[in-house]
């Protein structure tokens, strides 16, 4: 580790990336080396890593190049800050509306990703901020992301999944794209005891579908 307590190769692995930027297009091992005074044979194996990860690409001349994995990067970044923005009004009217703490949750590889969380404005509130993740198969939301859970929604609490604090309930349902793929998911939670079973399986279900319906349609699903 090193003094910052960052990882030495992932600051080098971006200190090459960051060498393409402000019009350069192309670089050389050698080029490397020489201006992040590094010795060539590290220089070596990061290039080939890169490439691997698909971050650079190797020309015929032996110069390196932005690979497309870097603008893939880039675009589900703005992705995920556009699908915030989109679903943040819809997330906090349906925390006002059904008294419950409302979240967005994106799959990020094998783990769900929390992006937004909007707190019930009283004692009963939830422990998923912005940031949070867990294994995406240890939760509901996290398996209607994977595809695992095919339905228009679906209610957990403590008993069923390990994340949950004793004595949580949420109803998650999922957010699809223009093409119908799951883009995302939503859930409401609240306290055991706080809602009755029938509001939640209805009243409180409805909500939660129809908030993300009305996201998905933003997204442009039919």
């Amino acid at each position: 580790m090193s003094a910052t307590g960052a990882v030495p190769g992932l600051e080098r692995g971006i200190a090459v990336l960051r060498l393409l930027r402000g019009g350069r297009r192309m670089l050389s091992a050698p080029e490397v080396a020489a201006e992040l005074r590094i010795p060539r044979s590290t220089v070596h194996r990061l290039l080939h890593s890169l490439a691997g990860l698909g971050l650079l690409r190797r020309e015929a001349a032996g110069t390196y190049a932005l690979g497309p994995a870097v603008l893939s990067l880039g675009f589900e970044y703005l992705a995920s800050l556009d699908l915030v923005e989109l679903a943040g009004p819809v997330l906090a009217r349906l925390r006002d509306e059904a008294g419950c703490s409302t979240h967005l949750a994106v799959l990020d590889r094998d783990k769900v990703l929390f992006l937004s969380r909007y707190a019930v404005r009283s004692a009963v509130s939830s422990s998923f901020g912005i940031g949070f993740s867990a294994p995406a198969r240890a939760t509901a939301i996290g398996r209607l992301l994977l595809g695992e859970l095919r339905s228009r929604y679906v209610i957990s609490d403590s008993n069923s999944s390990r994340i949950f604090p004793p004595g949580m309930i949420a109803v998650s349902a999922p957010v699809r794209d223009a093409r119908g793929a799951v883009a995302a998911a939503i859930n409401a939670t609240t306290v055991m005891g706080a809602f009755s079973a029938r509001h939640i399986r209805g009243k409180l279900k409805d909500q939660v579908v129809g908030a993300a319906g009305e996201i998905s349609a933003r997204l442009g699903a039919g």
